[in-house]
C-alpha cells in the first residue's frame, strides 16, 4: 500500500512538473507574441505617412506578427552584453530604420535567431552642440541608461560629429550589435553606403546585398547549422 501511494505522489509531482513547464512556456510566448504584435503595430503606423514640417513620405512596411522583436530594459541589454545575441537600437520615426527592420527580421528568421533585444531611442540620446565659441553645450541630456549603455560599448561607437572632440561618442541609428560570448564581434549601422534617399525603399538588389551582410554576421554569433541557402 505505501508503495502504491508512493508512486501515486510521484506521478502527481511529476504530473504538477510538466504542467509548469508547459505554463511557464505559454506565458512566455504571449510576451514574445505581445512584443511582436507592438513593433509591427508601431512601425507600420507610418506607413505612408508624410513626416512632419517636410513633403518626405515614410515607406511602408507589412512585417510579420511573428516577428523576433523583443523591448528589451537597459538591465537586459548590458546583460546580452556578456552573454549571446543581437541588439538593435532604432525607432520608427527614423527612415534609415525602416529601411532596415525588414531585412533585419527576414535575417534573423534565415538563422533561426529567435529573439532581437530592441530599444526606441527616440527620447534616449543627448544633443550636444558646439557655441560660437568653439565650447560643447548639452541642448537635452541623454537618459542614465543611454549614458552607461555609450560607455559600455564606446569602443565599437563611431564618434559624435561636428564636435571636434573624438573622444566623445554617440549612438547613431539604425545601429545592430552583434554579441557572442560576451564579445562584441560586429556591428551594422545604416543600410548601405549605396543607399542616398532613406525615403525610397531599397532595390531587390539592395535587399539581397544587405540581407547577406546581416546573415553573415548573424552566423559567427548563432549555433545554428548552415545550407547550401545560406
Amino acid at each position: 500500500m505505501k508503495e502504491k501511494t508512493k508512486i501515486i505522489l510521484m506521478s502527481l509531482l511529476f504530473i504538477l512538473s510538466i504542467a509548469s513547464i508547459v505554463t511557464y512556456k505559454i506565458v512566455n510566448q504571449k510576451e514574445d507574441t505581445k512584443d511582436a504584435i507592438q513593433f509591427k503595430e508601431e512601425y507600420e503606423a507610418l506607413n505612408g505617412v508624410t513626416r512632419e514640417n517636410t513633403d518626405k513620405i515614410y515607406t511602408s512596411m507589412d512585417l510579420p506578427k511573428n516577428n523576433p522583436m523583443y523591448y528589451a530594459t537597459y538591465e537586459e541589454i548590458y546583460d546580452l552584453l556578456e552573454g549571446t545575441g543581437v541588439i538593435y537600437l532604432g525607432y520608427p520615426e527614423c527612415p534609415w530604420c525602416r529601411n532596415l527592420v525588414p531585412t533585419l527580421i527576414e535575417s534573423a528568421k534565415k538563422v533561426n535567431i529567435d529573439k532581437i533585444y530592441y530599444m526606441n531611442m527616440h527620447d534616449e540620446r543627448n544633443k550636444l552642440v558646439l557655441n560660437d565659441d568653439g565650447e560643447i553645450e548639452t541642448e537635452q541630456k541623454g537618459s542614465e541608461g543611454y549614458n552607461t549603455l555609450v560607455e559600455k560599448i564606446k569602443d565599437v561607437l563611431p564618434v559624435y560629429e561636428g564636435l571636434n572632440d573624438d573622444s566623445i561618442k554617440r549612438i547613431y541609428v539604425p545601429f545592430v550589435i552583434f554579441v557572442k560570448d560576451g564579445e562584441i564581434t560586429d556591428t551594422h549601422m545604416g543600410t548601405l553606403d549605396s543607399q542616398e534617399n532613406p525615403y525610397e525603399e531599397l532595390t531587390s538588389e539592395q535587399k539581397t546585398e544587405l540581407k547577406n551582410i546581416l546573415v553573415d554576421k548573424m552566423m559567427k554569433i548563432s549555433n545554428s547549422a548552415c545550407d547550401d541557402l545560406c
